[in-house]
């Protein structure tokens, strides 16, 4: 389990701005689990100038982590990735904001 950023200060990196590689294909993808890893490694799946899961529907992970990878619900870069996600799984049940359902249209 990898639980440390490669990049020592998230807070100062902005993903969505460097391109280095090519965006990484997961046509089989449909569950994933990103519950214990660094905010770097969840923003990762989600940027869709990196990643490109079109089949992905299920999501398990720390509300309060995404929260932030996806700017309260707001970043454009991650919002493509997260259309077609039909079920979020949360480590507990709380009363989450209207941005959410916006932001997850299928769920």
């Amino acid at each position: 389990m990898n639980v440390m950023s490669p990049l020592w200060n998230f807070g100062r990196y902005k993903a969505d701005n460097i391109q280095l590689y090519s965006i990484i294909e997961y046509p089989n993808l449909t569950k994933l689990n990103i519950k214990f890893v660094d905010n770097y490694y969840i923003e990762q799946f989600l940027l869709d100038t990196k990643t490109h899961a079109p089949y992905l529907t299920e999501i398990e992970v720390f509300y309060d982590q995404l929260r932030t990878v996806t700017e309260n619900f707001t970043r454009d870069a991650t919002r493509h990735n997260c259309a077609n996600i039909k079920r979020l799984i949360f480590e507990k049940i709380i009363a989450y904001p209207q941005e959410l359902s916006l932001y997850f249209p299928s769920v």
